[in-house]
């Protein structure tokens, strides 16, 4: 199966509730996409944070197995689509591969800000933005297929 990459910075927040809503909303039958995510700046085998996967959960997402991992060429060559967060995102993945340039995106037309640190609102007002973001994103891919 073709893999769609969620990325942002820590691969702590953002990118793995993304990836979880992603599956959450049956986005990987509905694309014919597995779902997985990376950071620009990962340590790897972080967990989530306690705060993305309270609020993921609120949206049938379980991150509770997640462990971060860094962004590759080897991932991102992968990868079919490579989704960012925000254009800072998008601007360091180019300057890392441009290569990808074809398969590189960010999710929406504004920045998904960045949640960590945050209360539990915060991190839940992310993954609202990141799932009304990703039905959009699973709807257009479907037409795709």
């Amino acid at each position: 199966m073709e893999q769609i990459v969620f990325v942002c910075t820590g691969n702590t927040c953002r990118s793995p509730m993304a990836e979880g809503i992603f599956r959450a909303l049956d986005g990987e039958t509905r694309t014919g996409l597995c779902a997985q995510s990376a950071g620009l700046f990962a340590c790897d085998g972080m967990p989530a944070s306690e705060n993305a996967v309270l609020a993921a959960k609120g949206y049938g997402a379980d991150l509770t197995t997640h462990q971060a991992r860094q962004l590759t060429a080897e991932i991102a060559r992968q990868a079919k689509y490579l989704v960012c967060m925000t254009a800072a995102h998008y601007d360091r993945l180019m300057e890392a591969f441009p290569w990808a340039e074809d398969k590189v995106f960010t999710l929406a037309g504004e920045d998904v800000a960045d949640p960590f640190g945050g209360t539990l609102e915060t991190y839940e007002a992310c993954a609202a933005q990141l799932k009304v973001h990703l039905e959009t994103l699973i709807e257009n891919l479907e037409k795709k297929r």
